[in-house]
């Protein structure tokens, strides 16, 4: 028997949205095409991953007829959507199969959900990697202080004013952040232009992120104090804190 992962309600498939709770249990979403071997036409995967680590495999014959290929999609897409994930990964065997089933997906998507293109890799690959990050995001801790609290160090000044702190906030926010450590201020010499920008360079062997804010010609390196207790753990959250800036 399944159940939801947060009031425990029985569900009829691991991935099943519980609208006791409003409660989504499947946390990834992959959408993946190859050529079948049973069946004479490409085939389209789709697979949710739970919050359990349960894998849901769905399978649909691809026809070449128009008619056939956007009735599949479109059937796709009310299952994504009855989940109510929050992104989809598209991929497929090789580059061009990738590519088709990105535009596919995101043509007949009914709502206006994320759509990640990955590049042609093995469906088993995928899988591994998303239960790998699922793995990871278990282990990590989580903070409960106020994003304004875990901003501080010897160097008080943040550059780029309130574009620089804006930055830092959005950082802050997320719960895997512990503290954020502004460093000292360096010089460029000539400006990159591109306005106030943080970039996330890399994590150490701590699991702590390392960055540089950048307003014209002046740096300030960053050091951001994670939950992660490794390099992979640090990376993870770094991918996180990337998708968080990226959508300012």
């Amino acid at each position: 028997m399944y159940v939801c992962k947060n009031c425990g309600r029985a569900l009829e498939y691991p991935s099943q949205f519980c609208l006791h709770c409003n409660t989504r249990n499947a946390e990834f979403c992959v959408v993946y095409l190859f050529q079948g071997k049973k069946f004479e036409g490409d085939v389209v995967e789709l697979v949710f991953i739970t919050h359990a680590g349960e894998v849901e495999k769905h399978s649909y014959r691809l026809y070449p007829e128009h008619e056939s290929i956007r009735n599949t999609f479109e059937a796709i897409a009310e299952n994504v959507h009855w989940r109510r994930v929050e992104g989809v990964f598209a991929s497929g065997v090789d580059e061009f199969k990738a590519k088709l089933c990105f535009e596919l997906f995101s043509r007949y998507s009914i709502s206006s959900i994320e759509v990640i293109p990955l590049p042609p890799q093995s469906l088993e690959d995928i899988v591994e990697k998303l239960l790998k990050s699922l793995r990871v995001e278990k282990k990590l801790r989580r903070i409960e202080i106020k994003p304004e609290e875990k901003i501080g160090g010897a160097h008080s000044t943040v550059i780029g004013g309130r574009e620089g702190r804006k930055l830092l906030h959005e950082v802050a926010k997320c719960e895997y952040v512990k503290k954020i450590v502004p460093g000292v201020i360096e010089g460029r010499g000539t400006s990159s232009g591109g306005g106030v920008r943080l970039k996330l360079t890399r994590s150490d062997d701590k699991g702590n992120i390392r960055g540089i804010l950048i307003d014209g010609t002046s740096v300030q390196k960053v050091l951001v104090i994670t939950t992660a207790s490794n390099e992979d753990e640090g990376e993870h959250v770094r991918l996180v804190l990337q998708k968080m800036l990226d959508a300012l």
